[in-house]
């Protein structure tokens, strides 16, 4: 049916972009201050804000960023990101203590973050749904490769087995089986029966993935359904969205 997938497409090229593989999502862009007093902290050097005081990335296989803050008067504080960090699909909370910081005993702050956006964003990975073993099936960003037409090696999001799952047209799956969730521009949803590099063979079915969704209907036939593929906009008779994140 044509080529087979590109690694981008499994954000591959977030390894060479940004330093790791496999990890859709975004990264911090810049972090403001609006908030908080940290006059316990001395004025001028920069002090770690803790991990722990940083929400986790939503993705598995994610990073924390690394951030620093300096006090630049009683009242205001600038923070810099040293390590933009990555797998988040909306913005990390932060909140801290000064007296964590190892640089003063009182004061607290809630700076807000935001995530990379044009030039900058991470590429985006196939969502998943898959079933190592005999555990119970799990939504999964973690592609990790094309094996053949119809298998993938994918990581659970335990992020505990990795392993070659056959992509199935079937929201009940077996051990070792997945499956990949396209959408129609009415919001019609459809299992991936078959992913090349530009086209999708689609088998329509409603509630796929959990939730209450509509079986597709702009691209069902007697025979095998073939579409074009996109990880933006869907358009009407045309294209469908992969689940993607």
């Amino acid at each position: 049916m044509g080529r087979p997938l590109n690694k981008k497409f499994f954000a591959n090229t977030n390894l060479r972009l940004f330093g790791t593989a496999n990890v859709g999502g975004e990264s911090i862009a810049s972090v403001t201050a609006p908030t908080g007093t940290l006059a316990s902290l001395v004025t001028g050097p920069s002090y770690i804000i803790p991990a722990a005081s940083i929400s986790a990335p939503q993705i598995t296989g994610g990073a924390k960023p690394v951030l620093t803050v300096a006090v630049t008067s009683a009242t205001a504080y600038t923070v810099t990101v040293v390590s933009a960090g990555s797998g988040y699909t909306s913005a990390p909370t932060i909140a801290f203590n000064a007296s964590v910081t190892g640089g003063g005993a009182s004061g607290s702050a809630t700076p807000i973050a935001t995530l990379t956006s044009g030039n900058a964003l991470r590429q985006n990975g196939i969502i998943c749904e898959a079933q190592v073993g005999a555990g119970s099936e799990l939504t999964t960003g973690d592609i990790l490769k094309q094996v053949n037409g119809r298998s993938y090696r994918v990581t659970t999001t335990d992020s505990t087995t990795t392993t070659v799952c056959k992509l199935v047209t079937t929201e009940a799956k077996d051990a070792n089986q997945m499956s990949i969730k396209a959408t129609d521009s009415a919001g019609g949803t459809y299992f991936v029966a078959k992913l090349t590099a530009r086209k999708v063979v689609l088998v329509s079915a409603a509630n796929v993935h959990g939730g209450s969704t509509t079986a597709g209907a702009q691209f069902v036939s007697t025979t095998t359904t073939i579409a074009k593929w996109t990880f933006g906009s869907a358009v009407a008779n045309t294209t469908v969205t992969i689940e993607n994140q």
